[in-house]
């Protein structure tokens, strides 16, 4: 593994212990003691979420894309001169 990939890795990771620990704070660290179809809920609900947040972060990203292309093809056009 790439030290660049294994430190986001690393960083990930503690995000999601901070996150853990927070959720532990805050909700009493009962989720393991949750009902089945209350924790499938919940699961189900934030991986609604990340789509949510997926779609909102493609559309971005093919924005600066699209911008990237419109850049890229003036420079293209003044280096050939026009």
């Amino acid at each position: 593994m790439r030290p660049a990939t294994r430190a986001a890795f690393g960083e990930f990771c503690r995000r999601v212990e901070a996150r853990l620990a927070q959720g532990a704070r805050v909700y009493g660290d009962s989720s393991l003691d949750l009902p089945t179809p209350r924790l499938l809920n919940e699961i189900q609900q934030e991986l609604e979420d990340v789509a949510g947040w997926s779609v909102l972060l493609w559309a971005r990203l093919e924005r600066i894309r699209k911008q990237h292309e419109e850049i890229r093809a003036r420079f293209d056009h003044e280096e050939d001169g026009a």
